[in-house]
């Protein structure tokens, strides 16, 4: 994969798992992960995604703003509750593609 940002990436098709890690200070979105996934033959599902952001609060929606130009929807959890806003957080969770967005569910223990 060729796709500036990208550091690393490892496909496995016996797994059907793709370990890809950015470099920091990236500027790529899930939806533009996904959709280079789609365009080489491999379908996307739940993305397990470790990383750092602040949530902030966009049109009365809670969001981990990535620092990169892109945001994730926060699902509301109690685990998603506890991060505070407007600080530097790192976070482990599953994101979810749907029709119009992308949205990340925080594990109870991913909160750093």
């Amino acid at each position: 994969m060729k796709l500036p940002g990208i550091e690393s990436a490892e496909v496995s098709l016996k797994t059907a798992i793709a370990d890809i890690r950015l470099e920091p200070e990236n500027t790529i979105t899930m939806p533009q992960l996904r959709e280079l996934l789609k365009k080489n033959g491999y379908p996307t599902r739940d993305a397990q995604v470790s990383g750092r952001g602040k949530v902030i609060n966009r049109d009365g929606t809670r969001v981990l703003d990535l620092l990169n130009g892109s945001t994730i929807e926060l699902v509301n959890t109690p685990a998603a509750a506890r991060l505070p806003a407007n600080e530097l957080v790192d976070v482990m969770g599953t994101s979810r593609a749907l029709k119009a967005s992308e949205t990340l569910t925080i594990k109870a223990d991913g909160v750093k």
